[in-house]
């Protein structure tokens, strides 16, 4: 769905979101009750945003000795094809959620931070760990919050221009996220797929979500 935010942008569409999002949204939700609530809305983002992957045509016969004509993922037909790459920490979060969905996907990891001391909360990337061969891969780039874009993008630029993956390759995956990051990573990654669960309204002085969820990690991980 092309918007004016991102030419490959989708937002999905399900009415549990309404439930779910008042839910972590919440401040007064506990770490427990924001795992469940939160874990619920990631395995919906992680199926949508593995649909974005490559399909195969599959005809299989029915109980009723039918025959259906469907279709299967790569993650079905070759899940070495695909890497979930999580931006750590928070994006361990819905790594677990895409490895429900895929156990045998295999697994990166990048470890990106925001600066917090400054003004413009840039990204920090210390370090990253991907398998071999990863240029030839679907890639699912994995982080709840899509905020500055900064992080976003420093994860895009090392997957593209230090490992050779492919732009037109990469699903980036968030469960919210704002109309600035989205316009910032289409100014300079206009080819990924985008899969977002809401694009709330802004960010305010200090380059937070509004209104937000507060700190996602945190939240998961019970670090507050």
């Amino acid at each position: 769905m092309a918007t004016s935010l991102h030419p490959n942008l989708t937002v999905v569409k399900s009415r549990a979101f309404d439930t779910l999002f008042t839910k972590i949204r919440d401040v007064e939700t506990n770490s427990g009750d924001f795992v469940h609530y939160s874990k619920r809305a990631m395995r919906l983002l992680a199926e949508e945003a593995a649909a974005h992957l490559p399909t195969s045509p599959q005809a299989v016969t029915t109980p009723t000795n039918a025959i259906y004509n469907g279709h299967l993922s790569i993650l079905d037909t070759n899940p070495d094809g695909v890497c979930a790459v999580s931006i750590v920490r928070a994006g361990d979060s819905l790594l677990e959620c895409v490895r429900e969905i895929a156990p045998s996907v295999r697994v990166g990891k990048m470890w990106i931070q925001r600066n917090e001391s400054s003004a413009d909360k840039e990204a920090v990337h210390s370090c990253t760990k991907l398998p071999k061969g990863v240029k030839d891969m679907h890639v699912l780039l994995l982080d709840p919050m899509l905020a500055t874009g900064g992080s976003a993008c420093a994860a895009l630029r090392t997957l593209i221009k230090e490992y050779d993956v492919a732009e037109e390759n990469i699903v980036f995956a968030n469960v919210i996220s704002c109309p600035e990051g989205l316009k910032f990573v289409a100014q300079h990654y206009p080819r990924i797929k985008i899969v977002t669960c809401w694009i709330d309204d802004c960010l305010n002085e200090d380059k937070y979500i509004m209104p937000g969820l507060g700190d996602y990690g945190d939240r998961f991980f019970n670090t507050v």
